[in-house]
């Protein structure tokens, strides 16, 4: 059997789909949200397909085996496509005729290759052009103010708006709106982040490496949207010293709130940003094995199903870990009135198995307390993460 049959037949496409986005059961079918990184899809339109181990986005049009998934998601070629699967899923088998399950990742996630210096300065003039939008636009700001973020937080992490003027501050600086349109910057339609708040990812000197999105308003979905994978590649925000050890979180807003409780002083941390969670542990094994890491995911059932798989993961490359879990909302199932939701019973299936393991980790949150982003909303939110901590 060749490697590509071997792929196609090894790696389901359901499993494969679940690194890069929540999985939905829709009837018969398994579904996710459009992973080309140019459609808003407001229904998960990308569609899974077990039975054949295919996939077919209706939102995008595009479909294939787990192998153009990865050249999708990764903006990788096939060769490299076939080569990051071999490692992440098949290296520790036995044969080819071993069980087909999705192994967990042991080796370190594959690298990208250096930005280009034209595609950096581009990057960096897009977000200056943000961070001087924002500040000129109060009411936004003010949406971050209401969120608890100060003007420090926002200064450093270089936080911006766009707000449906980047075509003409790049052409006033000289740069090529043909090269803004190959990064995704600017598409057909017009500015891919226009009436969004923007967070760069940053290097470790500060300068940005990839662009996240997030929706001002209930109806702009999704919630968070980056650039596409091509020119620059989707990557975790990352950011801190390993003093005491790791703090995984999922959003933009809940890294921010690590900085500025100033958690980043002495912990390592990193905010998922929806990339895939094996290629995290993988990168963690390979370079801070010997720290232990909190995992503080949302306190929904997604959340806690990612964290209890990256526990899991993180076991099996011998690092130790802990689940952030608040007990004031699991009191708060328990005491409810009403019979229990399927989704609620699925959280305390979920929270019951990260127990059972050793992974609890229990805080007070208050039980409508969803996250990092909650928490810094409340006067009290950093005593309350110190929890964690601990």
């Amino acid at each position: 059997m060749s490697l590509i049959d071997e792929l196609k037949t090894s790696v389901r496409v359901s499993e494969l789909a679940a690194e890069y986005s929540e999985v939905r059961q829709r009837g018969r079918l398994r579904v996710c949200r459009c992973l080309c990184g140019q459609n808003s899809d407001r229904n998960p339109s990308f569609t899974l397909y077990d039975q054949d181990n295919h996939f077919h986005c209706y939102a995008c049009g595009r479909h294939g085996s787990v192998i153009d998934l990865v050249m999708l998601t990764e903006g990788l070629d096939v060769k490299a496509a076939c080569q990051h699967l071999r490692e992440c899923y098949l290296l520790g088998r036995a044969s080819a005729d071993a069980p087909r399950v999705v192994a967990r990742p042991t080796v370190t996630p594959t690298s990208h290759a250096p930005m280009r210096s034209d595609v950096a300065a581009m990057l960096r003039e897009t977000v200056a052009c943000y961070a001087l939008n924002l500040a000129n636009t109060p009411e936004i700001r003010q949406q971050l103010h209401q969120r608890g973020l100060a003007d420090g937080t926002i200064a450093k992490l270089q936080i911006g708006y766009a707000n449906g003027n980047l075509a003409r501050h790049l052409h006033e600086r000289g740069q090529p709106l043909s090269l803004a349109a190959q990064i995704g910057l600017l598409t057909q339609r017009g500015e891919l982040l226009r009436d969004r708040i923007v967070f760069p990812v940053l290097d470790a000197e500060d300068q940005p490496l990839f662009l996240i999105g997030r929706a001002t308003t209930p109806r702009q979905q999704p919630k968070y949207l980056g650039l596409p994978d091509g020119l620059v590649h989707k990557r975790p925000m990352m950011g801190g010293h390993p003093v005491h050890g790791i703090v995984l979180v999922e959003g933009a807003v809940d890294f921010a709130a690590l900085v500025q409780w100033g958690v980043t002083a002495e912990w390592l941390c990193i905010a998922l940003l929806g990339t895939a969670h094996a290629r995290v542990v993988a990168h963690l094994a390979a370079r801070q094995r010997g720290f232990p890491v909190v995992i503080a995911l949302d306190q929904d059932k997604a959340g806690k199903e990612a964290a209890l798989k990256t526990a899991l993961a993180l076991r099996e490359v011998g690092m130790s870990s802990c689940v952030v879990i608040d007990a004031d909302r699991q009191a708060y199932h328990h005491a409810g009135s009403v019979p229990a939701s399927d989704q609620v019973r699925a959280e305390l299936a979920l929270v019951n198995e990260i127990a059972k393991q050793g992974f609890a980790r229990w805080v007070h949150w208050h039980n409508h307390t969803k996250d990092c982003g909650d928490l810094l909303m409340q006067t009290d939110g950093a005593v309350l993460f110190h929890q964690a901590l601990v």
